[in-house]
């Protein structure tokens, strides 16, 4: 239940419980025969006369109380919680004339008083300060924040201002890596389905476990952790996130791949650094996102999955930030033209001791090949390559690099070379 339904409720109970024990004490009673003489005298009754109906009113005043409460609390200006007020006032006095006439005694006063108190109660729960910053921050993050990091926002008392500026954060990209591919494929509605069934499930579940949403669009979420809620370990957080969506992703691949029969191809990067923050755009396009090199170099990275056949790939700012944290193997060396310098990026295998002994052998043994790849040993690197396999285990990275050691040693051979460095580094391009 919404915070905001959860308050109106108690505000409604609070007042009707009162007005019910008033009822029974006779309290409207006088005043409900005072009106049945007022009415005969104006308005000619049927030969029964004017007929109470008690669980008429009950029910009345018992709907505007908890309507009242709701509306004066969703709505952002006292201007507009006063008119709500006299307008259900008025109606409400309007309406016991006219039932009147249908030969009803309904008496108004228990339905007023019902709604201007809870009213009253609920403006002065909404003019704190707190409910204040939580009415004006609630529009910029409602589906991209969850609830409980909501609540931490506001207790922060963090105001638009504040969420301005220079921070460190943890960019978490999730990418339907084949989406052009699928493109041509697919009819435009099958796959307007199909991507959006990608979204709803990628994007429910990052912002449950604590992510921001920043971006959401037709093939790729994008969530920020450690900002707009400051989190010193965001990096590790990430990273556990990440392992959890890797599982999740297992299975929603497999529920696409069963309901549409083609597969989807999804991948994961993370990176670490300080970007730029703040609220960005104008009018309804107004949202909190984050700008800097960081966002940039995950964006680019994460198709590289595609190459290695991994599932996560992290940036080695990530990796230095969480190190104590997570198990990782190295990839390749990468290079993002404007964005960074030459730098290593790696496979996210597991949380820091969660590898058994044997991954922690092919681990070892794959870190091994891949120091001997890049020295352009690759008769030595082949040989570390297959002492990282595990029997009945499929391994797309490990392919990879074994078959470039193969290459390189053949190459190697054709030229009559023992071997020699071999510096390999892939660009990052736009995508």
């Amino acid at each position: 239940m919404g915070r905001n339904r959860a308050i109106a409720l108690l505000i409604g109970v609070a007042v009707c419980v009162p007005l019910l024990l008033l009822h029974q004490q006779g309290f409207f009673r006088q005043l409900s025969d005072w009106l049945a003489a007022h009415y005969a005298g104006l308005i000619k009754p049927a030969e029964a006369g004017l007929k109470p109906l008690p669980w008429l009113e009950y029910g009345y005043y018992t709907v505007l109380a908890f309507s009242g409460a709701w509306v004066c609390l969703e709505l952002d200006r006292t201007s507009r919680k006063v008119g709500f007020l006299l307008g259900a006032v008025f109606l409400t006095v309007t309406l016991s004339p006219l039932l009147a006439l249908s030969g009803v005694l309904f008496e108004p006063f228990s339905g007023c008083l019902a709604v201007v108190v809870a009213g009253l109660l609920a403006m002065v729960v909404s003019g704190t300060e707190k409910w204040r910053m939580q009415q004006r921050l609630r529009p910029y993050f409602v589906g991209r924040l969850s609830q409980a990091e909501y609540e931490k926002l506001v207790r922060s008392k963090a105001d638009v201002e504040g969420l301005t500026g220079r921070r460190e954060i943890t960019v978490l990209i999730c990418r339907l890596i084949n989406h052009a591919e699928l493109a041509g494929e697919m009819e435009p509605a099958e796959l307007e389905r199909f991507s959006s069934s990608f979204l709803k499930v990628v994007a429910e579940f990052l912002v449950g476990k604590g992510g921001y949403l920043e971006a959401c669009n037709v093939h790729r979420v994008r969530v920020l952790f450690g900002y707009p809620v400051t989190d010193p370990a965001h990096a590790a957080t990430a990273a556990e996130v990440a392992l959890e969506l890797r599982q999740r992703i297992v299975n929603l691949t497999r529920e696409m791949e069963a309901r549409w029969h083609k597969v989807p191809r999804i991948g994961v990067a993370l990176q670490t650094g300080e970007v730029t923050c703040g609220l960005f755009g104008f009018s309804q396009f107004e949202f909190f996102t984050a700008v800097g090199d960081a966002i940039g170099f995950a964006d680019r990275l994460c198709p590289v999955n595609a190459v290695y056949g991994s599932q996560v790939l992290l940036g080695s700012a990530t990796r230095d930030a969480a190190e104590a944290s997570v198990e990782v193997r190295p990839m390749e060396m990468v290079f993002a033209p404007r964005l960074t310098p030459v730098t290593e990026v790696y496979e996210l295998l597991a949380l820091d001791g969660g590898l058994s002994e044997a991954e922690a052998k092919s681990r070892d043994a794959f870190w091994e090949g891949v120091v001997r790849l890049r020295k352009g040993a690759f008769a030595e690197a082949m040989e570390s390559f297959e002492k990282a396999r595990i029997e009945g285990r499929d391994d797309a990275p490990l392919e990879y690099f074994y078959q470039r050691a193969e290459e390189g040693a053949k190459a190697a051979e054709d030229q009559k070379d023992s071997g020699g460095s071999t510096r390999h580094v892939r660009m990052l391009l736009p995508s």
